[in-house]
């Protein structure tokens, strides 16, 4: 549905760098048609397959590796137990690029060694990273490469002119069965949105609030109704979510592991975790975030807004305490993730 995360960012890096011709073998990239990212890829022209189509389905079949930011099964849409394409997706070799760094909720029985969406290689960014997929997730330490990942190569701090704060939450599982104005999710983002005190800082600073919803939320849209014209509510998809990443002078997020994303580029991460207790209970983590966050961590609006203030008056400047974390949060910050990742991949003959 998009070409914005790391599988695109590695099928880029392998087209910009002619891998096909030194590994004499096709490098494919699967996407819908109708995507708003398809005119981005559409200049490759017959390494782009169109998401459900003949042609897709003959070439997963005949695929030697599929490399995903997401289960290997992701690669086909029919799910049904006795598809053909499940059992040959099965025996199908697979490298997991990751969707975002695993440290802020607990996937090991989805992507756990022996599970349905296991890999072959699995891509970390760091040792601590590492060090949690060993522990938690049954790999081995050949099934696990410390490279990074590609979507960082193409970071950059974009923020100078920009005068924005970027929100984004995560989804929770347990909102599928709660209706909008029934939930902590809602309150706790209308309290802050729609504060008055929070309006009067934005008006006073000339900043803008961007409040990116999560995909699995677009369907909640119109049920968040702010005042202040300086608050900007985005679908998903309206914006590539790096380009806003990028934009943006700081982050206020939760559990989103898009935080490591944004403390990438030396920028400042507060986390609104108003909900931590029924988090931990239906997600849990790996990372203590009572103790190891790279950010403040705010409970309530009031204190969050006194923080975001903070964050103002000093130019929107990384504390140095958090700046020191780098090496430990980022194994390299050289933009050769990608780079590094491919060369894992050609080493172990996959």
């Amino acid at each position: 549905s998009m070409a914005q995360d790391n599988g695109y960012y590695f099928f880029k890096h392998c087209m910009e760098n002619n891998e096909q011709a030194y590994l004499n073998k096709k490098i494919l990239y699967i996407i819908d048609k109708k995507s708003p990212d398809y005119p981005k890829v559409a200049p490759y022209g017959q390494n782009i397959v169109s998401f459900m189509s003949l042609r897709h389905m003959c070439c997963l079949l005949a695929a030697d590796l599929i490399i995903s930011s997401d289960s290997k099964y992701h690669a086909y849409a029919t799910q049904c137990r006795h598809s053909i394409f499940n059992r040959y997706i099965k025996k199908k070799k697979s490298v997991f690029l990751q969707h975002g760094v695993t440290a802020l909720k607990r996937v090991d029985s989805i992507y756990g060694k022996g599970n349905r969406s296991a890999c072959d290689l699995f891509i970390v960014t760091n040792t601590m990273e590492e060090k949690i997929i060993l522990d938690n997730f049954d790999y081995e330490p050949a099934e696990i490469a410390n490279t990074g990942f590609a979507r960082w190569d193409v970071l950059k701090d974009c923020s100078q002119e920009n005068h924005n704060i970027l929100i984004m939450p995560t989804w929770r599982n347990w909102l599928d069965s709660v209706s909008d104005e029934n939930s902590a999710y809602f309150r706790n983002y209308m309290q802050l949105l729609n504060s008055e005190r929070f309006s009067e800082i934005l008006e006073k600073y000339d900043l803008q609030i961007y409040f990116y919803l999560h995909a699995k939320f677009q369907s909640h849209l119109k049920t968040f109704h702010i005042a202040s014209d300086r608050i900007n509510v985005l679908s998903f998809g309206d914006t590539p979510v790096n380009e806003m990443l990028m934009k943006c002078r700081m982050l206020i997020t939760d559990y989103s592991s898009v935080c490591w994303d944004v403390c990438y580029l030396d920028k400042p991460v507060l986390f609104y975790q108003f909900d931590y207790d029924m988090y931990m209970q239906a997600h849990g983590r790996y990372l203590d975030m009572e103790h190891e966050l790279f950010g403040e961590r705010y409970t309530e609006y009031e204190k969050l807004i006194d923080g975001i203030e903070e964050y103002i008056h000093n130019g929107f400047k990384e504390k140095e305490e958090y700046t020191k974390l780098k090496d430990y949060y980022f194994e390299y910050r050289d933009n050769d993730n990608s780079k590094r990742t491919y060369e894992y991949i050609i080493s172990k003959g996959y």
